[in-house]
């Protein structure tokens, strides 16, 4: 088959992404997720087809049209491949009892099961057998996040670099055995979790990496936005964690806007000008919150999602509850002891007063010696630390690591600000606040 590239501009006219995420999920149950090209390259060719027809011979429910060509193109595309009995395991399984393809294909794109396709897409995309960053990269590619337009553009910058995963994906989704489907009760805790988990490192990738265009930040973001209401939409998946995700996500959500062109993670929380929050998400956040059940539930979204209550609904960073915050990280520490859970529980001892204990828990984490010589983050966390201990020495030390290593000219100069506060004895410029 020739490879076409969809065309957003008739997809526009004709329908929307959403109805294109559909006719995708369909295409994969079909011909398998290691063959995720071929089933782009159907889609491309559905909208293309159906964008030659002129407007008055399409029917009022377009779907309906673009299923049917879809049927028909598939049907052609296995055909001439000689890919009869080499689908997926569904496909392959239906055709050894007898039955024609027309009638497995028909059924697959019944408009009843669209929303179940997503679903199983999803559960597919973020397979736990495989690795993270390629699941985060199956989920940009299977939502069409980006047109081929902008990884053209962005294809030998680090914005798109993650898309580099999908090289490994057709051997590696074979080799794991990876089929387009909801797992079976017995599976659906370890599956849901593994979704849960691609779900949140795709919005923090597009949230904390200050090397992104912003563009691309949020498209990383809204992708992750978009499948996280898609569990919510289905029954099976509608559930606490689920809720208590969301409510993470629309709370870190309601700052992006005034952290555009700024520097990252918490480390300058105290800066951010809490008055440009959008209030129509923290709102939301709070809602998915109230959703999520008990708020004593000790998992780590429900974590999670109490730290960034107490962060965000506090009037002022001066008001803010660290012996609280310090209490959950905790929590979350015996939960899930991440290297960032580790740092964000050393920053919160440090603002309760405690800088000496900070710097002592990050000694006593098995990987702090490996990320100290190139990680910006916890050098300039360091150098925070010192500087509250009276340690000015060190505090220089590693601020000039940190600014070193800094990954973008906005937060070298937000370190070099602050060694430069050292120096003058009378905190630096005054702070700007964002």
């Amino acid at each position: 088959m020739k490879k076409q590239h969809l065309s957003f501009t008739a997809l526009s006219h004709l329908t929307g992404q959403h109805e294109a995420r559909q006719l995708l999920a369909a295409l994969i149950r079909i011909v398998g997720l290691h063959r995720l090209g071929l089933a782009l390259e159907l889609v491309a060719t559905t909208f293309e087809e159906a964008a030659k027809q002129p407007w008055f011979r399409i029917p009022s429910n377009p779907m309906t049209y673009l299923l049917a060509i879809a049927q028909q193109k598939t049907l052609e595309a296995v055909r001439l491949q000689n890919l009869t009995g080499r689908l997926s395991r569904e496909v392959n399984f239906a055709v050894e009892t007898g039955k024609p393809l027309e009638d497995i294909f028909q059924a697959i794109f019944e408009e009843k099961t669209l929303e179940d396709n997503r679903l199983a897409l999803l559960f597919a995309c973020c397979h736990p057998s495989l690795p993270l960053r390629l699941r985060m990269a199956l989920l940009l590619k299977a939502n069409f996040t980006f047109s081929e337009k902008d990884i053209q553009h962005f294809r030998h910058s680090v914005d798109l670099a993650l898309l580099k995963e999908l090289d490994t994906a057709p051997d590696l989704i074979l080799q794991h055995g990876v089929q387009s489907g909801v797992p079976s009760p017995g599976q659906f805790p370890p599956r849901l979790s593994a979704v849960q988990e691609t779900i949140w490192a795709l919005f923090m990738e597009g949230y904390e990496h200050s090397e992104l265009t912003i563009f691309a930040r949020r498209s990383f973001c809204d992708t992750a936005f978009q499948m996280g209401c898609l569990l919510l939409a289905h029954p099976a998946t509608e559930l606490p964690s689920t809720y208590a995700l969301m409510s993470s996500l629309c709370l870190f959500a309601a700052r992006f806007d005034p952290r555009r062109g700024r520097p990252p993670s918490f480390v300058f929380l105290d800066e951010k000008n809490r008055a440009k929050w959008n209030p129509q998400l923290i709102d939301r956040g709070v809602a998915y919150f109230e959703k999520a059940g008990d708020p004593h539930q000790t998992d780590e979204y429900h974590l999670l999602a109490r730290v960034l209550m107490e962060h965000t609904l506090a009037p002022h960073p001066r008001f803010t509850n660290w012996e609280r915050i310090l209490e959950f990280l905790q929590m979350l520490l015996d939960e899930r002891p991440t290297y960032h859970n580790h740092l964000c529980y050393a920053y919160a001892l440090a603002k309760t007063h405690q800088p000496e204990m900070a710097i002592q828990h990050l000694y006593t984490v098995p990987t702090f010696a490996d990320h100290l010589p190139e990680d910006w983050l916890t050098n300039a966390l360091m150098g925070d630390f010192y500087r509250q201990a009276k340690n000015l020495r060190e505090c220089a030390r590693y601020y000039q690591v940190a600014q070193q290593k800094a990954p973008s000219t906005g937060l070298k100069k937000l370190i070099h600000r602050k060694m430069l506060a050292l120096t003058s004895g009378k905190g630096g410029k005054k702070k700007k606040k964002w």
